[in-house]
């Protein structure tokens, strides 16, 4: 391997380990958040909490655990005055439509979902993964989701309702 740094575009890359898949996945999502807060969205408090918590998430497998319990029942407060705002809004399963900004958060809650994926992998595989990493990850994307509800509430856009064949 180099030792040019001009050729290492991340120094975990070339590793067996599926570990460094959770690396990227978290940084992707910081990145469509970093994004969502360019946007100008009416939740930038929320998002950078979220972006916050995604980055330490990142490191918190390989390095020192940076996520708490105190996270999670951050998160619950964020998630259930949200859930509350648009309890009438949901009626079942939706178009991820809306705004630039809710279809941002749609993308990064399927992002989410991923992260949240691969940490069940990871566990699944002998890797060590804390529940408290899984359980965040899990409710970030439901964070996410209800982040799109609100801000389609802000912007008086309603959810069109997708009636599934399947379920």
């Amino acid at each position: 391997m180099t030792k040019n740094l001009d050729f290492i575009a991340y120094p975990f890359l070339s590793e067996d380990s599926q570990m460094v898949n959770h690396e990227i996945l978290t940084d992707k999502l910081s990145a469509i958040l970093g994004s969502i807060v360019s946007l100008g969205t009416p939740l930038e408090k929320e998002t950078w909490w979220i972006m916050n918590r995604v980055l330490h998430l990142n490191g918190s497998l390989r390095g020192k655990m940076a996520v708490s319990i105190d996270d999670i029942s951050d998160g619950q407060t964020i998630y259930h005055v949200l859930r509350e705002r648009n309890k009438d809004r949901l009626k079942g399963f939706i178009y991820p439509l809306g705004n630039n900004v809710s279809c941002q958060y749609h993308i990064a809650r399927c992002e989410a979902k991923i992260v949240t994926r691969n940490l069940y992998l990871l566990q699944k595989s002998g890797i060590i993964v804390p529940q408290v990493l899984i359980d965040l990850s899990n409710l970030i994307a439901n964070i996410l989701f209800a982040m799109s509800l609100e801000v389609n509430r802000l912007e008086n856009i309603n959810e069109i309702e997708f009636i599934s064949k399947s379920y």
